[in-house]
């Protein structure tokens, strides 16, 4: 069974270009009050990075030249100790994300009034991660075994304490890693074995016991690795990449029928397409997706009970005034379809 109030909810995923927290968190629990999720604000500062963001505890991290460093090797051994300490010891709280880095985050916390039916909340990926933060060598640190493993549980605390944080507001918290860079994996420039990236993944995913744990990919991947894996809630760009998942029938089908959700992406993140399109035209696309799905074998009842909405990817690069543009096209789209097919217009 899948935790989406009803068909065609909508929800985001991840980062608002707001430099004011709280007019972020106001855009977006306005529009979206079924699965509202926290922004991530990386215009305010370099630590609401993708990568600074969720490294406060991570040892021999330090910024360098507004880029994350990490140590490796032996350099890395000492805080490696202390470090499995306080992993071992259960506390959460040294794993707290700091306000400085994710102010929406606080804001959200504080502000939003639920309960909710779900929240969301996304914490980078172990394989972008890892992938893109190196040591002082320009080594990626998922190459060595101990700072993969410290950075794998690293990632797993943290998300196990934005569960806790997030659960506050909803009994359903759905908790989805940032995995751009997935899309590289298997590459001719990027080649990992299958089983590293899988049980990275599925580390957290199992030990996140409290969430609804996803993927947010935003361009092409190969899809039967990420469904391989613990993943429940599949996050994809919808708008330029729908038919990279319809190669993957058989596994989409079986994500679907162990109550795995997608977000479709179907919302667009370039300006000149938020101008351009509307809720009915969305819609139309939306539908034409369906089609191919239904041509491939999968239900659209089946589709549809699963699916939410969102942007493609990312607001953060935009406009503030595109950015809520592109927030309202997912809420207008979303009450569009949910009239269609059965779930109710939000009010």
């Amino acid at each position: 069974m899948t935790i989406l109030p009803g068909p065609f909810p909508c929800s985001g995923v991840g980062s608002l270009p707001h430099l004011d927290a709280r007019r972020a968190v106001r855009e977006i629990v306005s529009r979206f009050r079924e699965i509202p999720y926290w922004p991530q604000l990386p215009g305010r500062t370099p630590l609401e990075h993708m990568y600074p963001q969720f490294s406060s505890a991570l040892p021999g991290a330090t910024m360098a030249g507004g880029k994350l460093l990490m140590e490796s090797g032996e350099a890395l051994l000492p805080g490696a100790e202390t470090f499995y300490e306080a992993f071992l010891s259960g506390d959460l709280s040294p794993f707290a994300i700091p306000a400085e880095r994710a102010a929406g985050l606080h804001e959200f916390l504080a502000a939003a009034e639920g309960p909710y039916p779900a929240v969301k909340g996304q914490v980078t990926g172990p394989i972008s991660f890892g992938l893109m933060v190196c040591d002082r060598e320009k080594k990626p640190v998922f190459y060595d075994p101990v700072g993969r493993d410290v950075l794998v549980k690293c990632l797993l605390r943290v998300s196990q304490w934005q569960i806790a944080q997030l659960s506050r507001l909803s009994p359903n918290v759905i908790l989805v890693l940032d995995e751009p860079y997935l899309a590289s994996v298997g590459s001719a420039i990027l080649s990992l074995p299958r089983e590293e990236v899988v049980a990275a993944l599925d580390e957290i995913f199992e030990g996140s016991s409290g969430a609804q744990c996803g993927i947010h990919c935003c361009a092409n991947t190969d899809w039967g690795l990420v469904l391989s894996s613990g993943v429940r809630y599949l996050s994809f760009d919808a708008y330029d990449y729908a038919d990279s998942l319809l190669l993957y029938a058989e596994e989409v089908g079986a994500f679907l029928a162990r109550g795995g959700m997608i977000a479709f992406g179907v919302v667009p993140t370039a300006p000149e397409a938020i101008a351009s399109e509307t809720p009915d035209s969305l819609a139309a696309r939306m539908e034409k997706i369906l089609d191919r799905f239904a041509d491939r074998g999968i239900p659209r009842d089946r589709i549809v009970s699963a699916a939410a909405v969102t942007p493609a990817c990312g607001l953060g690069t935009l406009p503030e005034k595109v950015a809520e543009r592109a927030l309202s096209l997912t809420a207008s789209l979303s009450s569009l379809l949910r009239a269609r097919y059965g779930g109710g217009a939000e009010a």
